[in-house]
């Protein structure tokens, strides 16, 4: 006889069929299943967003990505959490450090979901672009002041 917990899934020859057992959800076995795939799920998000944050060629990443990981009831370790450690290197000029700026933003909302550190990582590349741009600023009114000299004439005693 087949139990209410046994679901009839083929039959064979004769009088024998398949039967499979249904699960229980509050059987253990079914709960450490779920646990499982929501690490595996949590795992790859991790590593995904990790990946996502190096894709810029523009900046140098430091040494590989970090994570924290979980054990699972499986007795496999699963990342939880992790961090990637990126660079802008130095820049020669106030428009390398506004393009790596740039760079830098992108990378750290390069996720579909930032994390904190992420929304922290955005807020530097925005000073540093902020900073940038003042340079450049600065650079360009010193340039146009300099040349805006010539334009506005000098006591120039002209002999015939």
């Amino acid at each position: 006889m087949i139990s209410a917990d046994n679901r009839i899934i083929g039959r064979l020859s004769g009088n024998q069929v398949l039967v499979a057992k249904k699960q229980n959800p509050d059987d253990p076995a079914s709960n450490k299943q779920r646990t499982i795939d929501e690490l595996k799920r949590r795992d790859k998000e991790v590593r995904t967003h990790e990946a996502a944050h190096t894709a810029n060629p523009e900046l140098i990443k430091i040494g590989s990505a970090q994570f924290d990981y979980t054990i699972g009831p499986d007795g496999k370790a699963y990342a939880a959490g992790g961090k990637v450690t990126l660079s802008t290197g130095n820049s020669r000029t106030p428009e390398e450090a506004l393009s790596k700026a740039e760079a830098l933003k992108k990378a750290s909302m390069a996720p579909g979901e930032p994390s904190p550190q992420d929304s922290q990582a955005l807020n530097s590349a925005v000073a540093m672009e902020f900073e940038a741009k003042n340079r450049i600023y600065s650079d360009r009114k010193r340039i146009d002041n300099g040349s805006l000299s010539l334009l506005k004439g000098t006591g120039l005693n002209i002999y015939a």
